[in-house]
């Protein structure tokens, strides 16, 4: 029994000791919340000033977040509710990290940049669809549900869809990026949805959201930044929507594509800054809006301005950016599958939820008209309707509705969910 004693002994003595001749690679700096650090099949909780090793795994818990410093003196912000893997960082070489699920921000040191082959990336960060070649120093990824992103504020990355994702080899990585990937600029961003076969090329990102991204390092979570105007209020289309957003209307979808089309006829300037879609290849409109816990990219519509000084278009109405870069829809919700929740009073003075596909990501001609028609009843088979019920509308005074009178009072999206009927549907047409 005392021999048994002592193999266990020894065994967990030398199971420590292969731990602890894992390369270190990074020591926690800033800890906020719960973050847990799984190594050689054991997890500990990670502690400020605690030290980091190859292939330890890093998870976040809600409202968690963990800055560390690597030995090169770069910086990796992990994110609330994420996951990453440090599968590969020497310091000297290109280094791997396997970003599971969440999200991170990273600022690689400019040292770090200059090893002896420039042209070449100087870390990777793999997603369960993507693979992002690392060639400057300050950007932002996301791993949503069905969508990934990056935005980049300094420097040089390229973006590029990861088919095999357990590639750890780093001269396949970078041929991939290199042959398959998108290179972004500072200022940029680019999303890949699952189902495409490559990114959206790269476009501007709201200067108004940018800014707060750059800034909210540490992912605080803040309330919307700016005020939306009264002139939003009038129309019961959520504010920043136009109307093909709530449009049963297949047609007005094709007809808002084909017209930002370049095969159309659009000069390239024009295509550039309205963004286009022509076969797999997508661009944003300049000045889109990225929510990033989704990947929903929401397009400028025609209630936005043209900034020359940019060339860009700023914000919807309707549309809020927080000062933690977050993204408010008056009226709307986005969900984790990137679409839109609308709640409504059916006609039989229940609410209901309705579920709306975001419009393709590029400028909308079609300006927020109203005064459009809310109801229950059956889909048409092609073209808007006029329903019943034209009394009932969506609050224009945020996420929710108003329930008609007797009853009065607000009731938020979340809160309608719960009480629906698997059995009730309700339907929203919009009469342009």
């Amino acid at each position: 029994m005392k021999a048994l004693f002592g193999f266990f002994i020894l065994m967990s003595v030398m199971s420590f000791s292969f731990a602890d001749d894992a390369p270190k690679v990074a020591v926690a700096s800033m800890i906020r919340g719960d973050v847990d650090l799984l190594i050689m099949g054991k997890t500990v909780k990670l502690k400020k000033d605690d030290w980091v090793s190859e292939g330890s795994v890093v998870k976040t818990a809600d409202k968690s977040f963990v800055k560390l410093i690597f030995i090169d003196k770069s910086q990796m912000n992990i994110g609330p509710n994420s996951e990453m893997i440090i599968a590969k960082f020497s310091g000297n070489e290109a280094g791997i990290i396997d970003l599971v699920k969440g999200k991170i921000r990273s600022q690689v040191t400019k040292d770090y940049l200059q090893m002896k082959d420039k042209d070449k990336s100087k870390l990777f960060i793999k997603t369960p669809n993507a693979v992002m070649g690392v060639r400057g120093t300050d950007f932002q990824i996301s791993v949503a549900k069905n969508a990934d992103s990056v935005v980049l504020f300094e420097g040089q990355v390229v973006f590029a869809k990861l088919e095999n994702h357990n590639t750890n080899n780093t001269n396949s990585l970078e041929d991939i990026v290199n042959k398959h990937g998108v290179s972004m600029q500072p200022g940029e961003f680019s999303v890949l949805d699952s189902k495409n076969p490559h990114p959206t090329l790269p476009a501007k990102l709201n200067v108004q959201q940018r800014e707060a991204l750059e800034k909210n390092v540490t992912f605080d979570k803040r309330s919307p930044s700016n005020e939306e105007s009264d002139s939003s209020k009038n129309s019961v289309v959520p504010g920043g929507l136009s109307s093909v957003v709530v449009s049963n209307d297949s047609n007005a979808l094709a007809n808002n594509v084909s017209g930002t089309d370049t095969s159309s006829g659009t000069n390239a300037d024009s295509a550039k800054v309205d963004g286009f879609i022509k076969g797999s290849d997508i661009q944003p409109a300049a000045g889109s809006v990225l929510d990033v816990d989704s990947g929903a990219i929401i397009p400028p519509d025609a209630s936005s301005a043209l900034d020359k000084n940019t060339d860009s278009y700023g914000l919807s109405k309707g549309v809020t950016i927080g000062t933690d870069g977050s993204v408010s829809i008056k009226g709307a919700e986005i969900n984790s599958d990137g679409k839109l929740m609308l709640t409504v009073v059916g006609s039989d003075g229940k609410l209901q939820v309705v579920v709306r596909e975001i419009p393709p990501p590029v400028k909308s001609e079609i300006a927020v008209m109203g005064p459009a028609t809310v109801g229950a009843g059956p889909v048409p088979a092609s073209g808007p309707a006029i329903l019943q019920n034209p009394d009932i509308t969506l609050n224009p005074a945020g996420p929710g509705v108003m329930l008609p009178p007797p009853s009065g009072g607000i009731m938020t999206v979340n809160d309608a969910a719960q009480q629906l009927s698997s059995k009730t549907k309700t339907t929203i047409i919009v009469n342009p």
